[in-house]
């Protein structure tokens, strides 16, 4: 669940800079993430400290909407699933059997989701300058202009001009390693994928509706 924000690779060389560059970086970037309206793939998450002293992995599936709809489902180690509909927000832990509904416009806006949704201006919300290519992939790196992000440096990786990888370093010095795989543009998605059903029995948290 914590994919809603972090991480980088520092390792990585600044190949561009400068105001007029930086405006080039994000046009190119607003133009690959506008070029779909809907996701549908594979993801693994590897989350660690920056001292790379503990790390968790997981795996699973996702599917995304514009505007504003997901579903995250973790396969591996735990079953949890991150569904939005575009007005709510369900986050369910099935070990705990437990469910927190929270409103997707709030959830959304400040996370790194916001930007593969199309629902954040690039321009008025990050520094963006272009890296150098590697792993075959051409790179970004956004900085936040604001601190209601949670996190401190986003880097994305294309391949092709599909989005492949994200990394983020959160304000806990958290990075977050998302690696996708068999991603497909504009699939056809049932609406149900966006939906939630609570299941029966299940504690439900509703911080949307308080």
């Amino acid at each position: 669940m914590n994919f809603l924000a972090k991480a980088c690779g520092l390792s990585l060389l600044v190949l561009v800079s400068g105001s007029s560059l930086a405006q080039g970086a994000a046009d190119d970037l607003l133009s690959h993430l506008q070029a779909y309206q809907q996701l549908r793939g594979q993801f693994t998450q590897i989350i660690s400290s920056e001292q790379n002293t503990r790390t968790q992995s997981s795996s699973g599936e996702f599917w995304l909407s514009k505007p504003n709809k997901f579903r995250w489902h973790y396969a591996s180690p735990y079953v949890q699933e991150i569904i939005s509909n575009g007005q709510k927000v369900w986050i369910y832990d099935e070990d705990l059997e437990q469910v927190t509904i929270k409103q997707a416009s709030q959830s959304i806006a400040s996370s790194p989701l916001a930007i593969i949704l199309g629902s954040r201006s690039l321009d008025e919300s990050f520094d963006v300058v272009e890296l150098a290519e590697t792993d075959g992939l051409r790179w970004l790196q956004l900085s936040p202009k604001s601190d209601d992000t949670g996190f401190e440096l986003m880097k994305l990786g294309f391949k092709q001009g599909i989005l492949s990888r994200m990394e983020l370093l959160d304000n806990f010095s958290q990075i977050t390693h998302l690696l996708f795989t068999g991603v497909e543009l504009n699939p056809q998605i049932d609406a149900q994928v966006f939906d939630f059903q609570v299941p029966a029995g299940a504690d439900v948290f509703d911080e949307a509706n308080p």
